[in-house]
């Protein structure tokens, strides 16, 4: 009996009021760069640790989340799986203190949370099914991460310099997470 272990992880690179890019297969080096989302714990502006993405001068700041999806295998079968969302400092940056902005990467972070949730939740409608195949998770995961991306860049165009909008997407997003609190993480350490 072969036993795999697999780490999949897509980066959600969020630039403040722009686009989303995604990319395949990157690792994290030290676990210190990592914040894993909490709800009691926010974002600071020391948190963004990376360098300014010089592409755009129009923004201001880029917040990299992702959602880690581990698991183990059994002849193409889960048999064991973690899913977090991850902040990574590193790959995140600010050239700005606004707390307006801040709040604005927080909830980008946040909507990460939300589909960490619903993904936990489909994978619970599997299992509860007896449904292991590999293939269904992955491809769970792969249509919420591109959701995810959509919700995103939804977010930063319809609140681009609008308070009343930000505020509006702050109680719907956290309304969502609470409606999911069945399905949030709790670590075992």
């Amino acid at each position: 009996m072969k036993i795999e272990r697999v780490i999949l992880i897509v980066p959600l690179i969020i630039a403040c009021c722009s686009m989303t890019n995604f990319s395949v297969g990157k690792k994290f080096n030290e676990e210190k760069d990592e914040i894993l989302w909490d709800k009691n714990r926010k974002l600071t502006w020391e948190d963004f640790k990376g360098m300014p993405d010089g592409s755009d001068s129009l923004i201001v700041a880029g917040t990299t989340s992702t959602i880690k999806f581990e698991y183990s295998t059994t002849k193409n079968m889960i048999t064991n799986y973690k899913l977090v969302s991850i902040f990574i400092k590193s790959k995140s940056w600010s050239i700005t203190n606004s707390i307006q902005l801040l709040a604005h990467e927080q909830l980008h972070f946040d909507i990460t949370e939300l589909y960490a949730r619903k993904i936990r939740k489909s994978f619970d409608s599997l299992r509860i099914k007896k449904n292991y195949d590999k293939e269904n998770y992955t491809l769970i995961y792969n249509s919420n991460i591109l959701k995810s991306q959509d919700l995103n860049k939804l977010y930063d165009s319809e609140v681009f310099g609008n308070n009343i909008n930000q505020n509006k997407w702050i109680k719907k997003i956290s309304n969502e997470i609470l409606k999911l609190k069945k399905y949030e993480y709790l670590s075992n350490d």
